[in-house]
């Protein structure tokens, strides 16, 4: 089942070659190994394992991340197969070639014994250090970002901008006596006296008798 699943996934030459073997013989492919071996050896440019080899002994992550370079790794290691490179070798190189950080400390602290094993070890290690850094960076809110309950940081640039632009107390006029210096409130002038309708400065008391008195006088003229 893998052999014929393998050979449903070929293309163009390489699925005439496959598929007229096994018209020829149909037991030419006893294993998916066996299969691979021939269609590498058929197809596959020449010295190729060579160039596979020396590329894997030189293997750096750069700029690739730790998905991209495990996975580039295990490519460079299934090339290599007349005389495949030792576990240990392919274990250290892997460790080697990582950037320094706190990946490649783990991975020579623990020491894995095989490539999948590294490979694994330093997947689980990225993953929490990426957790780890989405957690610290909710509490690290840049300026201006609104929190989760809908409040936002307090900005008194404002409050100090029109601070230092309020208007000099020289400058102010009160309402009261007409001076500068100060506001209404703080005016220590004494109050004016407030007059009656009539324009005379009588106080109310007055007013009323003089109103009561007149209704009198007119009562006692429409008694007569």
């Amino acid at each position: 089942m893998q052999v014929t699943f393998a050979m449903s996934n070929l293309a163009g030459r390489a699925k005439t070659w496959a598929y007229g073997r096994r018209l020829a013989d149909p037991h030419c492919f006893a294993t998916l190994d066996h299969f691979k071996s021939e269609l590498r050896e058929a197809f596959e440019p020449p010295k190729t394992e060579f160039r596979a080899r020396a590329e894997f002994l030189e293997l750096k992550q750069g700029k690739r991340d730790i998905h991209a370079y495990s996975q580039y790794a295990r490519y460079l290691v299934s090339c290599i197969v007349s005389d495949p490179v030792d576990m240990s070798t392919q274990v250290v190189t892997y460790m080697k070639g990582l950037v320094d950080g706190p990946i490649k400390t783990f991975l020579f602290r623990e020491y894995p014994r095989t490539l999948e094993e590294a490979i694994y070890l330093a997947i689980q290690e990225d993953f929490s250090l990426r957790q780890a850094y989405i957690h610290s960076a909710v509490y690290l809110l840049p300026k201006g970002t609104a929190h989760d309950d809908g409040s936002e940081p307090m900005d008194l640039s404002a409050a100090d901008a029109s601070w230092t632009k309020r208007p000099n107390k020289r400058s102010v006029r009160c309402r009261r006596c007409q001076k500068n210096g100060h506001v209404a409130y703080e005016c220590l002038a004494p109050k004016s006296t407030p007059r009656n309708r009539s324009g005379s400065k009588g106080s109310p008391g007055e007013s009323r008798g003089a109103g009561k008195q007149q209704h009198e006088q007119a009562k006692n003229a429409k008694g007569q």
